[in-house]
């Protein structure tokens, strides 16, 4: 039984066998109705025809190739001629069909011939070392007008040879192409010939694969093998295919079941995926749609219409890093580091669930004139503050400077803007060079950064001797490291200079503060800087037409010593805070200020007070007395707040109202900035110079040795 079940086997075998090596033999009249077939087809469509052919060749002892080359030798039809050219390389005649072929990708009529060409070639192995063909797809790769017919070369010349002239031509058509499909099917090839990381590459497949066409199947294949070849490189999860699948997935789903299909607007949903993908990376790098790349543009040209504020995403809440001078964010009250938790009714909270922070700030934006209410919340508060704002034309300048009593130089950068760097200039050259200050006090508190090359610029106006400001470092193949040194001489480091920072210090102001402290330059003063020392690339994103923008971080900023301040800030070598008041006197002052009684009183009085009016804006000494009718005043307001606290907010009131007349805004606060104080005080001591000496100083060392000796609680 045994030996007639193994006879079975073997029986079985030899037939299947038999059947693997059987060759179909042409009807009668088939070759004739096939070679017919390719005269009517167009050139895209006769290869079914071209490789039933073939497929009758290999059992006819010869009688289809001979005709194959009789056709290809007669024809003068460059259709007919690639389609015998191609039938005799599948039956591997090439000595004619090859030379046929070199002719037609080199000098063929169309560009879907010369494709083809280039595409039949590609095919054929035993023409792979024929050095005639080699010369004829360069000459045709220098000489193609044809984009896509361009691209069949270029493949072809990389499969035959690995010829860096192909690679190229597919690189020059992903960057450059204005046609998006020659773009996508130029990073195809590319992948498909080991090129995946190439710049632009990737990029193209992922956005790419999940769409539910043939050049989609292609994209996803070439990342899943891409995929699989890391897996079984090394430890790591699939995590990527899974993500494209999950992607490709829901789409299908979508598409194919959505009740309402009227609704689907697949830019729309790929638009929201890319912003939900990048969001998750770290709150600065973000997917920027055409509106907030506007915005963007906007913020570094330094002008723009909206409530006047620099803000910012800290510990998950909406923050104010810093209100511009006399904007209706300062006028209404709003100061650094407030959290702004609703704007027209809206929480912040799910605004930034929904969009980001330029989801809220193109909430705060509108046309000039327009109302918005904003609730916002200050440490002390016991609650929230509501003030309704008017929108207005903000034109930024990012530099106030001043002369400050004993030829004390005080310069103030909100932030590193487009015009920065000269505004800086011209506030050094008057103050230092022209009226020749003794010393300098650098205020960067609230600066939020801005533009790195105007950071490093303003850092390189006191630092000389080659001397590293910064450097960035990230992937070695993507953001080596890259150092940024001064350019100038000693004399840059010559005048004496304190830099004054806070917790809404961050970025390039970090930069500049972290520097200058590095080199022992400055001395800061303040409270620990914001901590944001990543570096953000603004990147095209070509498949919605440049009109999207990718802001992604890249890299890290690194001070001198090597020191990262990313999500550690820089420490001040003396601490520094503003005086704070008791949460019942501030909620007191903005429902003071929210009945516009200072204001009120001050206008009545103003024009016969004025003189007296503009000189204690800029300095009262505290002294409560000398403000014209101040008795009557406090009385009027039926209040328990202290009598200074309301000369204090009277004064401020008072210097909005002095800069209307002064068309000039103040640059500092020295009476009430105690932080500005204490900066002053320590450079006074690097020029050898007694505060005591100076009238406005004359109590600097007496609080600032009861701050040094208080002890630790």
């Amino acid at each position: 039984m045994k030996r007639f079940r193994f006879a079975l086997v073997l029986v079985f075998a030899f037939a299947v066998t038999a059947r693997a090596f059987s060759v179909e033999a042409p009807g009668k009249d088939e070759p004739d109705a096939l070679f017919d077939q390719i005269e009517k087809q167009s050139a895209d469509n006769v290869w079914e025809a071209v490789n039933r052919l073939a497929k009758l060749g290999r059992g006819d002892g010869g009688a289809i190739s001979a005709k194959l080359e009789e056709k290809l030798a007669a024809a003068t039809d460059e259709k007919i001629r690639l389609a015998c050219a191609r039938g005799l390389c599948q039956l591997n005649r090439t000595e004619h069909a090859g030379a046929a072929l070199a002719q037609l990708v080199e000098h063929g009529a169309t560009a879907e011939i010369r494709r083809l060409a280039a595409n039949s070639i590609a095919l054929a192995v035993s023409l792979y070392a024929d050095d005639k063909i080699v010369q004829a797809l360069l000459n045709a790769l220098k000489n193609e007008k044809d984009e896509m017919a361009r691209i069949g070369i270029a493949r072809c010349s990389m499969r035959l040879s690995k010829m860096a002239e192909g690679g190229e031509a597919l690189k020059n058509l992903l960057q450059n192409s204005t046609d998006a499909n020659v773009r996508d099917e130029a990073a195809l090839v590319l992948a498909e010939n080991g090129n995946l990381l190439m710049q632009g590459v990737q990029e193209r497949l992922l956005a790419l694969y999940a769409e539910p066409t043939e050049r989609g199947e292609r994209a996803l294949n070439i990342l899943k093998r891409a995929e699989i070849k890391r897996v079984e490189a090394g430890p790591a999860d699939s995590g990527f295919v899974k993500g494209m699948e999950l992607m490709r997935e829901l789409t299908n789903s979508i598409r194919a079941q959505y009740a309402d299909d009227t609704k689907i607007d697949y830019e729309k949903l790929f638009q929201n995926a890319a912003r939900g993908m990048v969001k998750g990376l770290d709150p600065f790098s973000q997917y920027l749609d055409s509106n907030e790349v506007k915005a963007l543009q906007e913020a570094l040209h330094q002008d723009y219409a909206g409530i006047g504020a620099y803000v910012g995403v800290q510990n998950n809440t909406f923050i104010v890093t810093s209100p511009i001078f006399k904007s209706p964010a300062y006028e209404a009250g709003l100061r650094a580091l407030d959290v702004i938790q609703e704007i027209d009714g809206e929480k912040v909270s799910k605004l930034l669930e929904k969009g980001g922070m330029n989801e809220v700030i193109n909430k705060l934006k509108g046309k000039v004139g327009s109302v918005v209410t904003i609730k916002y919340l200050r440490r002390g508060y016991g609650k929230p503050v509501e003030v309704a704002i008017t929108r207005k034309e903000i034109k930024v300048d990012s530099v106030f400077a001043t002369m400050l009593p004993g030829e004390i130089a005080y310069i103030r950068l909100i932030k590193f803007g487009e015009r920065s760097t000269e505004e800086m200039r011209a506030a050094y050259n008057d103050l230092i060079k022209t009226q020749h200050a003794k010393a300098l006090v650098f205020d960067l508190r609230d600066n939020g950064g801005g533009l790195l090359k105007a950071g490093v610029d303003i850092a390189d106006m006191f630092l000389g001797n080659h001397k590293l400001i910064v450097y960035s470092e990230g992937r070695p193949g993507y953001a080596p490291r890259h150092d940024y040194f001064a350019t100038g001489g000693a004399e840059d480091e010559a005048l004496p200079m304190v830099t004054l920072v806070n917790g809404g210090t961050a970025s390039a102001s970090e930069i500049v503060s972290g520097a200058l402290q590095d080199h022992k330059r400055s001395l800061l003063v303040g409270e620990k800087t914001f901590g944001k020392g990543s570096v953000q690339q603004i990147l095209d994103v070509r498949a919605t037409g440049n009109e999207t923008r990718l802001r992604l971080t890249i890299a890290k900023y690194y001070l001198p010593s090597g020191r990262s301040i990313h999500e550690k800030g820089i420490e001040p070598e003396v601490v520094a805070k503003p005086r704070e008041l008791n949460g019942w006197i501030l909620e007191t002052m903005a429902e003071l200020r929210r009945k516009g009684v200072f204001e009120d009183h001050l206008r009545k009085t103003w024009d016969a007070n004025k003189d007296a009016y503009m000189k204690l804006a800029l300095f009262d000494g505290k002294d409560c007395n000398a403000w014209p009718g101040f008795e009557e005043f406090y009385k009027s307001l039926n209040t328990i707040a202290p009598k200074d606290d309301i000369r204090a907010e009277l004064r401020y009131v008072a210097r909005s109202l002095a800069q209307e007349y002064r068309k000039n805004e103040f640059a500092a606060d020295l009476e009430e900035d105690s932080v500005l104080q204490r900066g002053i005080y320590e450079v006074l001591k690097k020029i050898n110079v007694e505060a005591s000496t100076i009238p406005e100083y004359k109590d600097f060392p007496q609080s600032f040795k009861e701050v040094a000796e208080k002890p630790e609680e």
